[in-house]
C-alpha cells in the first residue's frame, strides 16, 4: 500500500476516504528519527499550506519513491520544484477557492469603491463634518456600468466575472490561454495586458505567480490605469512591484490597491512591507484569509482529497502544473 505524508494532522481526520489506497501519515505526528525511517517510503505527500522547514532538500533527496504532490493551495509557488526532479508530479487545487475568493475579492473592491473605509474612519476620530456632507458621497462609485478587469480567467477569475456581471459591470479578462465566452473580451500577451489595464475601471489579480508573472504589474503598467482606477489583489503580492506601487499610490491618491496577499519571506507570509502602506489613505489590506474561508465550505479538502485519489488509483490526476514555469 503507497505511503502519503500529510504536512498537518489538524484535519486528519477527513482523510478517511484515502485509507483504503493508502497509509497517511502527518508530519507534525512524527518525530525526527521515525520522519527520517519514513522518508524513502513516501509515495506522495498532501501539502496543506506552506512546504515545512522539516524537508528540506537532503530530505527530499531520499525520497525515492516519491511520485506525486497535491497542493492543498490553488497556488503551487510554495513547492520546491528544483528540488524534486522531473519524477515528480505536482497537481495544485486550482478551481477549490473560486467562490470564496472571489467574494472577498468583490468585498475588497466594495470596499474601495465605496470608500467604507474612509467614511468609517471619519465618524470614528471625528473628522467627519456634516458640512462636508456633499462632497464625501462624491467620493462613492456606483460599479454598475463601469469596466471590470480580470488578470487571470481561471476558476477565481471566472467567479469573480460572475459577480461582476451580477453588478452590471463590462468584463474584459487576461489570460495565457486562448479561450472565448459570451459577453467578455479576452486579451493576450503584452499588448494586450496593456490594453485590458487602460480599459478597466476597477482591476482584480487573479493569476497564479509563476515565472511568468512575478513583477507583471510595475511602473509602466500602474501609469497605463486610471487616475481612480481600483487594483485589487487576492492572488500574490510578488505579482505586483511593491516599490512602483508605493510610489504610484503616493503619487496618485485617488487611485486605490486592496490587497488580501503579502510579500513571502523565507516561506513565510509576512503581513507587513519595507513601504508603509498602511499610513497611506489609498491602501486597504487584510491578513490573507479569502483562502482561509473558503475552507470553511470543506470543498478545498475534498477536492485535494478527490485529486489524490485519481493518483492512487492509477488514474491522471486534475490540475497538473508544469514545473518549467517555476523552476
Amino acid at each position: 500500500m503507497p505511503n502519503l505524508l500529510v504536512t498537518s494532522s489538524a484535519v486528519s481526520g477527513k482523510f478517511g476516504a484515502l485509507t483504503p489506497y493508502a497509509k497517511v501519515h502527518s508530519l507534525d505526528e512524527i518525530d525526527e528519527k521515525a520522519l527520517d525511517r519514513l522518508l524513502p517510503s513516501i509515495d506522495c505527500i498532501l501539502v496543506q499550506a506552506f512546504w515545512p522547514d522539516s524537508l528540506t532538500p537532503e530530505r527530499i533527496s531520499r525520497m525515492t519513491r516519491l511520485r506525486f504532490i497535491q497542493s492543498g493551495w490553488a497556488g503551487v509557488n510554495h513547492i520546491p520544484f528544483k528540488h524534486l526532479g522531473k519524477r515528480v508530479v505536482v497537481s495544485s487545487n486550482a478551481g477549490a477557492f473560486s467562490t470564496g475568493v472571489a467574494e472577498f475579492a468583490f468585498a475588497l473592491m466594495l470596499t474601495a469603491a465605496k470608500r467604507v473605509v474612509k467614511l468609517d474612519y471619519a465618524l470614528r476620530t471625528g473628522e467627519f463634518d456634516p458640512s462636508d456632507w456633499g462632497n464625501l458621497f462624491r467620493e462613492v462609485v456606483v460599479l454598475h456600468g463601469r469596466t471590470l478587469g480580470i488578470l487571470g480567467y481561471g476558476g477565481i477569475g471566472k467567479a469573480v466575472g460572475s459577480l461582476g456581471r451580477a453588478l452590471g459591470m463590462n468584463l474584459i479578462a487576461f489570460s495565457r490561454h486562448p479561450g472565448k465566452e459570451e459577453g467578455v473580451q479576452i486579451f493576450h500577451g503584452d499588448e494586450g495586458l496593456l490594453r485590458l489595464i487602460k480599459k478597466s475601471d476597477a482591476i482584480v489579480i487573479a493569476l497564479p505567480l509563476s515565472k511568468l508573472t512575478v513583477g507583471l504589474i510595475g511602473t509602466a503598467e500602474l501609469a497605463a490605469m486610471k487616475p481612480e482606477a481600483i487594483l485589487v489583489n487576492i492572488a500574490r503580492a510578488e505579482i505586483v512591484d511593491e516599490e512602483a506601487l508605493y510610489r504610484h499610490m503616493v503619487k496618485s491618491p485617488k487611485f486605490t490597491y486592496a490587497t488580501d496577499v503579502w510579500q513571502i519571506k523565507r516561506g513565510k507570509e509576512t503581513y507587513s512591507s519595507k513601504f508603509p502602506f498602511l499610513k497611506l489613505r489609498n491602501f486597504i489590506g487584510t491578513p490573507h484569509v479569502a483562502g482561509g474561508s473558503s475552507s470553511l465550505t470543506g470543498e478545498p479538502g475534498k477536492t485535494a482529497i478527490d485529486n489524490l485519489l485519481l493518483f492512487l488509483k492509477g488514474k491522471t490526476p486534475r490540475n497538473i502544473v508544469d514545473p518549467s514555469e517555476y523552476v
